[in-house]
């Protein structure tokens, strides 16, 4: 007979991303006043890099990952069994072995994606993993995607009523008298524009993007600032960054505070004005930054890429722009830097977007 226990699945920070601040949230809910949770870590703790790497720390934390669950199958009896599932060949092999222990040691599984190319990855592989991966599906009860954009994505591996639309969510850390203090704060239009990227210093998220529009931006008016936060991916990209920092000569203008986290993260959003996020990570889902720019209620310029065509109305909770467009980047920061009433409106269209639908 099968108990209230739940096989949580999954890694908790550090490293901080996706995947590993979901994990941790869920083993934090109210869920676990319901039911026994039961936490199978599957955490990496070298730089995100790593990830869905061949080598030898990432095999065993597989094989040592694929034993675990076996005996908590055993000892625990589960109920459920929650994983999120890779959209790479190595790491679905792990979550496949996950699926298919699961089911026959008699617990239901539900699988999240939490990125947004599980049909190219599909699409891509060789025939012989593909008849791996429908196997798998076929032993799946429920599948959890991001966002509307998503619902189809895993084609007939699973029926359309078995998958399941849970948006991400963060807890409110910005408070209503903060946000209201900000909104005074940013009538004022003497004050100096803060723009802000928040996320991996990675090439891929469009901070490199944001040096050349600041480049423009600067140009155009001299009340300005960008702060650019985050730890850096790749060396490669820092020196491109401080190279091309060094050849506009915007140093007094283009910050790199680096990694910030809990107070100083929510203050360094509360005393901005724009939040610029113009990625073009391949498999992007729904950036938890965003929500956290929308909880600060800053107008958000960013890409169409995953469930990000679907939160950014145009001119009401930011723009979007082609991925790779830096005039169409620096062209809506200047929209609204002159148009003050437009962005008070935006800001308040997103702490309402956030408390009605990213709140958890």
């Amino acid at each position: 007979m099968r108990n209230k226990n739940i096989v949580i699945i999954g890694p908790i920070p550090p490293p901080i991303h996706g995947v590993s601040i979901f994990t941790d949230k869920i083993l934090k809910a109210e869920l676990k006043r319901y039911f026994k949770l039961i936490h199978l870590d599957t955490t990496d703790r070298r730089n995100t890099p790593n990830i869905g790497r061949l080598d030898f720390v990432n095999v065993y934390i597989a094989l040592r990952s694929i034993f675990f669950l076996i005996y908590y199958l055993i000892e625990y009896k589960p109920l459920i069994v929650y994983i999120p599932i890779s959209q790479n060949t190595l790491g679905f092999l792990r979550d496949g072995i996950f699926i298919l222990v699961s089911r026959f040691l008699g617990a239901k599984v539900i699988i999240h994606l939490h990125g947004g190319i599980f049909d190219v990855f599909y699409r891509n592989s060789v025939f012989i993993y593909k008849l791996f991966i429908k196997i798998c599906f076929r032993f799946v009860n429920t599948g959890i995607v991001l966002c509307d954009r998503f619902k189809n994505i895993f084609g007939d591996l699973i029926e359309e009523k078995d998958v399941k639309i849970v948006s991400n969510g963060i807890d409110i850390e910005i408070p209503d008298d903060k946000f209201i203090a900000r909104m005074e704060r940013i009538r004022n239009e003497k004050d100096k524009i803060k723009i802000v990227f928040l996320g991996t210093l990675d090439k891929r998220k469009g901070f490199i993007d944001v040096i050349h529009a600041a480049n423009y931006v600067i140009k155009e008016t001299d009340n300005v600032e960008f702060i650019i936060a985050g730890g850096w991916y790749f060396q490669k990209d820092k020196e491109e960054a401080l190279e091309l920092i060094e050849k506009y000569n915007i140093g007094e203008k283009v910050l790199f505070p680096g990694p910030v986290r809990g107070e100083d993260k929510w203050k360094l959003l509360s005393d901005a004005h724009i939040f610029v996020f113009p990625t073009y990570y391949f498999a992007e889902g729904q950036p938890l930054v965003i929500l956290e720019a929308m909880m600060a209620g800053l107008p958000v310029i960013s890409t169409r890429r995953g469930c990000l065509k679907n939160m950014i109305k145009e001119g009401i909770n930011g723009f979007t722009v082609a991925e790779g467009d830096i005039k169409g980047i620096s062209e809506k920061i200047l929209l609204l830097i002159n148009n003050r009433a437009l962005l008070m409106s935006i800001s308040e269209n997103n702490r309402k977007e956030f408390l009605e639908n990213y709140m958890e």
